[in-house]
């Protein structure tokens, strides 16, 4: 298992290379989401540019290939392309999504492109029409562009059949006190405007999927749901080392690795990864703190939910 985390944060920091903190959250959260079953052909909401799932599920782009080869400086979200540069990959794979929702136009592109879902569609979270009880498995992931996550859960639950089940990464609330650009945003000094630029609207769309553990199982009661299982993970200090990281000078890096020819940009960025990936490796192993205790400092908790036939929750 630990082979397998340390092969997904090197393959992870392939694509993220130039945040390379941005590897060892989404190894951790797959960490904690693949403590589940999985099972072939599930609907997956909220998938991003679907780079997360891809490679979540043993996969990997090749070397030459990551998020910032596909970057549009003239938009606000940089990462808002075309994604005109994009690799030929495998079509075989023993667990994929058979259709992906995603609010964001641009992700669909890039989802189409990757090719790992067998469908997509550009859809709002809370009003997306879908066949009932057509989903054994449901993965519901970081959904950009998200309005209200009780009404999009309630969206969710006419699509599950009867002994189905959903898989949801969230976030506890108390990962709203470790944004340290949105904290420093809000201080009355000259960097703010800087730190609200890093920040990018991250902490109001974090606010929207955290809460603590018993609020979120009181929103799954409600919607007639039982909890299954569950694990929590990432600790607040590897939260701010990653929410601050690169991210002053990313701009600057990207510009700089895109001046030279494919073949000599790969050659650097190896270079640059070998570098990076001890320190990767050191903040991983001592900041995954995965666990099944409730009362955690984590940041990140991982549901597993089945539609209620018992009283369960009256035993927690």
């Amino acid at each position: 298992m630990l082979i397998e985390s340390l092969t997904r944060l090197w393959n992870y920091l392939n694509i993220y290379y130039l945040k390379p903190f941005d590897a060892v959250n989404d190894t951790i959260t797959s960490d904690l989401l693949l403590k589940f079953k999985w099972k072939n052909n599930y609907l997956e909401l909220g998938s991003g540019d679907g780079m997360f799932s891809f490679i979540m599920h043993g996969n990997s782009f090749p070397l030459w290939f990551d998020r910032y080869q596909n970057i549009n400086f003239s938009e606000k979200n940089i990462f808002k392309s075309k994604y005109d540069n994009f690799p030929k990959l495998k079509k075989k794979y023993l667990i994929r999504p058979n259709h992906s929702i995603d609010a964001r136009y641009h992700h669909i592109i890039s989802i189409n492109k990757i090719g790992f879902s067998k469908s997509s569609k550009q859809s709002s979270y809370e009003k997306f029409k879908y066949k009932k009880k057509s989903e054994n498995l449901i993965f519901f992931y970081t959904p950009h562009g998200l309005k209200d996550y009780t009404k999009s859960l309630k969206n969710i639950l006419p699509i599950l059949k009867t002994k189905g089940r959903i898989i949801l990464l969230l976030n506890l609330k108390n990962v709203l006190n470790y944004f340290i650009c949105y904290n420093f945003s809000k201080k009355n000094n000259s960097l703010k405007d800087i730190f609200k630029g890093l920040d990018n609207g991250r902490y109001l769309e974090t606010k929207k999927v955290s809460k603590s553990f018993n609020q979120w199982l009181q929103i799954f009661k409600k919607n007639n749901l039982q909890l299954n299982n569950f694990y929590t993970g990432l600790s607040p200090l590897t939260w701010m080392i990653y929410d601050i990281q690169t991210r002053p000078i990313l701009r600057i890096l990207i510009r700089f690795f895109n001046i030279f020819p494919r073949n000599l940009r790969t050659v650097l960025k190896f270079i640059w990864m070998l570098a990076v990936y001890p320190i990767i490796l050191i903040v991983y192993l001592f900041g995954s703190k995965i666990s099944q205790n409730k009362k955690t400092h984590n940041c990140y908790v991982a549901f597993e939910l089945t539609k209620k036939s018992n009283d369960y929750f009256t035993d927690l």
